[in-house]
């Protein structure tokens, strides 16, 4: 898949990300990719944002992935989480921009920290439809807001992940509002060295729930 590189601003910054848009689907949706925390390495380039990556190209959906502000190429500086859900507003603007069907739908996906800056967003924006939280670190962040969240959702962890535990998984995703769906990843701990390809699967599922009226996956 060809992804171009692109700058767009967020505020008074410039952003860094790669664009990829399949012209023969752009009907079928977009989905914005969030990445892991910018202080322990995290950048557009991981192995879960890639795996993400090609899930939604498999189904024809047009992606964006970028740097938070202070990574890579992406200007300014870490902005403890506040800075960086400006960033992914900023993503989701640019993202619409460049869709040629102004009905296609725009999902969130974030990956640990891209999910704790993610899913607040993606639960207020209204031309969000959808949204997936790959091994969000409960023990670490709040995620009570998203309880209140009724859109359609995706939460996809480890059941070796100590940041999030599968037990304090499971109990919370209980108290999340349908339409809502699971998936656990046998042996994977929160960073998924060897097992990032398993989370293409449930989310191809999640993304085949979306697209355009009249468009066939």
């Amino acid at each position: 898949m060809k992804e171009e590189k692109v700058y767009f601003p967020s505020g008074g910054i410039r952003l860094e990300g790669l664009l990829s848009i399949q012209e023969a689907f752009s009907n079928k949706g977009g989905i914005v990719l969030c990445h892991p925390h910018p202080q322990y390495g995290g950048e557009m380039r991981n192995r879960v944002i890639a795996a993400a990556l090609e899930a939604a190209r498999q189904v024809g959906f047009a992606t964006l992935r970028f740097n938070f502000r202070g990574v890579g190429a992406s200007e300014g500086a870490y902005g403890e989480g506040i800075g960086e859900k400006d960033d992914v507003r900023a993503a989701i603007e640019y993202l619409e921009s460049k869709l040629n069907h102004s009905s296609a739908p725009i999902l969130v996906l974030g990956y640990s920290f891209g999910a704790w800056v993610g899913m607040p967003v993606a639960t207020e924006e209204e031309r969000v439809k959808g949204m997936v939280a790959v091994s969000p670190p409960l023990g670490m962040f709040d995620f009570e807001f998203l309880k209140k969240c009724g859109k359609e959702k995706l939460i996809i962890g480890g059941d070796m992940d100590v940041f999030s535990p599968v037990s304090l998984l499971k109990e919370w995703f209980k108290q999340l509002k349908e339409p809502k769906s699971l998936a656990v990843i046998q042996g994977a701990d929160h960073f998924y060295s060897t097992q990032a390809n398993l989370v293409v699967q449930p989310l191809q599922e999640f993304l085949k729930k979306f697209g355009v009226r009249g468009s066939e996956y």
